[in-house]
């Protein structure tokens, strides 16, 4: 039938829609799939000789990584990991594997060599790789690679710098190993001292015997050259003995590679260190991308993520792999959706073509160390940190050259502002070391959110020069009423090692926000934050005294540790008369209250403004004032707070509980007991309320009253309902009514009590 055929006909018609319509809606499933997810590859050193570098730098790009994928955003981060063996032939293999692993964007290597010897092959399959860790110049020979950390020769500049500018040194003797790591770090230090005027002697060597016989000639050179060491710490260590045995006075001054606190421990095997440990390393000095006691606010927030996350405190590798990763992230994110649906050729051109254009302040990543972008040769311009070890310490040195962007041309003519070459300026800062020795906490004032302590403050510093902040002239923001002596200290002085020292005592009363919501199991974090509020933290860092106060979280002596105290890994040093940060009676007079830890540390206030300067730019617009504090916590004694305040309320709920078993005569005497206990409740919340102030939000406690005045009520009802029943001749229901409110009384009670209980267990 005609009518049949042309029924098949459109049948047929709407299936090859449908089908279409499924192949149209699985290709379009199947491309969502494609760009839901990207891949970072990381090519690292896992084994071998390098993975001090390398596994380091596997947890600073999982934190970034995991942080990336928290935030829900398309698209979803992979990574792939590619282990180098530590040799650049591995480092060639694994840049191939991840050329063909479809990864957008390569994280590592963490060596000079490897990554030189790998770029040409990442170079060919037009894969971008960020290096984190290597330092070397020759790095971005590689059209694709981009090195977001200092390089080699720019760490010989700010030695030289530093040395001048700073130690005001002008004789230096440079040795350096001839290798690609010693030659890049003498031709930085050699521009910049010829620049400066830096008379300086060169020894390069090739062997062990070159390099003893560099320390002998160095050791007799007059007038003690200040020694710069271009070398990793294989040639350091040994070279740190000889000089030390051979007397050598002048000032020590390394890269990078021995900017660690861990650097005293390779001299175990020294008579001199079983004397003393610090021996080979007191004194000398090391140039770091970061060193975490005066790092900024941003970075000091990433060493607290990066210690949740890992458990350890982190370093500068840690770092720089973080923020690597962060640059990689933000380039595959930022081309995903213009190049969806392109080959992956065409998705990595965009990516370098991104990284290119983050080319000034202006264009720049925000980073926890800093604005991330690259120069034209696709490097980094990166403030540097130098430390000094104290011993067997290594801390951040008292004065520090940090860069000014945009200097005031009075700044310069007065040298407050110094050139450092290539067009950039930089200003002293001066790191102040600081302690807080608390006495005492004699009163907590819940009612005026304040308590009251007696302390000592003391700072070391070294004098900044012309244009230099007073580190003495603090604020107190939260202080409200007190005393101290002020520019009168109660002891000062000039140290051997050039730093002045000033110890202050106070005492005050310091306004706190106190936490009520499980009142009165509740636990109170109180501190005493000071700041200096006329000079950013470009020019003073505060930051804390390791050598006489103890490091992180301190644990209250003869006080038990809270769960939830933030104690540093390893041991905490004991909190004793001098080298602890509470005083054994401070607590005393609290009585009512258990102390739990205490610490200080940085505190750094920061406005994300620039504040109407218009010199501040792009990533730059912060204003960041540094600050310290001394933070502890308490733990309020809930049975002592109950007996004294709610003891009364207990003796009327069990009044009332009897007098719900008093003879069917005494009506009128069960309602008068109610109405008193329900008026004696509302007089002791009230002067509970007035006790802690005024408080917008309900705390624990006055769900128990509230429990109460329902019990009050159910009293007053029960009595009246049953005695309704008896007038009207129904004994047994008034019974009924009696036993059920005796009943729910009770289990009213149970259940209060079994709340009260688990509300103290969960504080």
């Amino acid at each position: 039938m005609p009518g049949s055929g042309l029924l098949r006909l459109c049948w047929s018609s709407l299936c090859l829609l449908g089908m279409a319509c499924l192949i149209a809606f699985g290709g379009a499933s199947t491309a969502v799939a494609e760009t839901a997810v990207a891949k970072i590859a990381v090519v690292s050193s896992m084994t071998g000789a390098a993975t001090y570098y390398g596994v380091p730098v596997l947890d600073g790009v999982r934190l970034a990584v995991d942080e990336a994928n928290a935030t829900g955003q398309a698209p979803r981060i992979e990574i792939t990991v590619h282990d180098d063996l530590s040799t650049d032939d591995g480092a060639r293999d694994a840049a191939g594997a991840a050329v063909e692993s479809g990864a957008l964007v390569v994280v590592g290597p963490v060596q000079t060599t490897s990554s030189i010897a790998a770029g040409l092959t990442l170079t060919e399959g037009g894969l971008v790789s960020i290096v984190p860790t290597a330092h070397g110049d020759a790095v971005t020979s590689n059209e694709t690679t981009f090195r977001a950390v200092i390089s080699t020769s720019e760490m010989g500049e700010a030695l030289a710098n530093y040395l001048y500018y700073v130690l005001n040194g002008k004789r230096a003797a440079m040795t350096y190993p001839n290798n690609g790591y010693g030659r890049p770090v003498a031709k930085g230090f050699r521009r910049a001292a010829e620049r400066l005027g830096i008379e300086t002697s060169y020894y390069a060597f090739n062997s062990q015997q070159e390099r003893e016989e560099a320390a002998r000639r160095i050791a007799a050179e007059p007038d003690a050259p200040a020694v710069v060491l271009g070398m990793i710490g294989v040639d350091a260590v040994p070279l740190l003995t000889a000089l030390r045995r051979l007397n050598v006075p002048g000032p020590r001054l390394g890269t990078d590679a021995i900017a660690l606190e861990s650097l005293h421990a390779r001299f175990a095997n020294e008579p001199e260190y079983q004397r003393d440990p610090g021996y080979f390393t007191d004194g000398v000095y090391a140039v770091s991308p970061m060193i975490i006691d005066s790092a900024s606010a941003d970075t000091l927030a990433f060493a607290d993520r990066f210690r949740a996350r890992f458990g350890r405190q982190p370093g500068w590798v840690e770092l720089q792999a973080y923020e690597g990763t962060r640059l990689a992230i933000a380039a595959v994110r930022a081309t995903s959706r213009a190049a969806a649906g392109a080959n992956l050729a065409v998705r990595r051109k965009a990516i370098a073509d991104y990284l290119i254009s983050l080319d000034g302040p202006g264009h720049a990543l925000s980073g926890p160390s800093g604005p991330l972008w690259f120069t034209p040769d696709r490097g980094r311009q990166q403030t540097v940190r130098m430390g000094r070890f104290h011993g067997t310490i290594f801390e951040s040195a008292p004065l520090q050259l940090v860069r000014v962007p945009n200097p005031n041309s009075d700044d310069i003519a007065s040298g407050a502002v110094v050139d450092v070459g290539n067009g950039h300026y930089a200003r002293r800062q001066q790191v102040v070391y600081t302690g807080i020795y608390l006495n005492e906490i004699p009163r907590i004032d819940i009612a005026q959110s304040r308590f009251t302590a007696d302390f000592y403050l003391w700072v070391r510093y070294a004098s900044g020069g012309k244009g230099a902040a007073d580190p003495a002239d603090i604020d107190f923001p939260d202080l409200v009423r007190g005393t101290s002596d002020g520019k009168l200290p109660a002891a000062s002085g000039q140290l051997d090692d050039g730093t002045s020292y000033q110890l202050w005592r106070m005492r005050g009363d310091f306004k706190n926000d106190f936490d009520l919501h499980r009142y009165p199991a509740d636990l109170q974090t109180l501190a005493i934050r000071l700041f200096n509020a006329r000079a950013a933290t470009d020019r003073i860092v505060y930051v804390q005294d390791r050598r006489s106060a103890g490091n992180g979280a301190v644990p209250v002596p003869g006080a038990a540790q809270a769960d939830d105290a933030k104690v540093t890994a390893g041991d905490p040093p004991p909190a004793d008369a001098f080298g602890g940060a509470v005083a054994n009676g401070a607590f005393r007079n609290l009585t009512q209250w258990e102390p739990l830890w205490a610490r200080e540390g940085r505190a750094d206030l920061v406005t994300a403004s620039a504040l109407g300067d218009p010199r501040l730019v792009g990533a730059e617009q912060i204003r960041e004032l540094s600050g310290f504090d001394l933070t502890f916590q308490v733990r309020r004694l809930v049975l002592a707070t109950l007996a004294k305040t709610l003891l009364p309320l207990g003796l009327m709920a069990l009044i009332m509980l009897a007098s719900l078993y008093f003879p069917n005569a005494l009506v009128k005497e069960k309602i008068t007991v109610a109405i008193t206990g329900a008026l004696s409740g509302a007089v002791l919340l009230a002067a509970i309320n007035a006790q802690l102030g005024g408080i917008g939000y309900i705390i624990a406690v006055e769900y128990g009253f509230y429990v109460f005045f329902v019990l009050c009520l159910l009293c007053i009802v029960s009595v009246l309902v049953a005695e309704q029943f008896r007038v009207v001749k129904r004994p047994g229901a008034a019974i009924l009514v009696e036993r059920s409110a005796r009943a729910l009384y009770i289990l009213a009670l149970l259940a209060t009590a079994a709340a009260a209980w688990y509300a103290v267990q969960k504080a």
